[in-house]
């Protein structure tokens, strides 16, 4: 028998994907996307990288190369 909570939540997902699937075919919806995604990437493209990042960095490169396996 089957648990008539868990198929509830189930078709609950499945017509919240179809909801989902619509909006996005929408193009003012995907305009809208893709204005907001580069509108954050480009404000993370300005900030400065952090300096704990470049002396990884610097690690990396005054490491010795990895040994080749014969």
């Amino acid at each position: 028998m089957v648990d008539k909570t868990k198929q509830t939540k189930a078709t609950k997902l499945v017509t919240q994907k179809d909801k989902m699937r619509q909006s996005l075919a929408k193009p003012e919806v995907s305009d809208l996307i893709g204005e907001r995604l580069r509108s954050f990437y480009d404000a993370v493209s300005q900030q400065p990288v952090p300096d704990r990042f470049l002396d990884l960095l610097k690690q990396l490169e005054a490491a010795p190369p990895p040994k080749e396996k014969a």
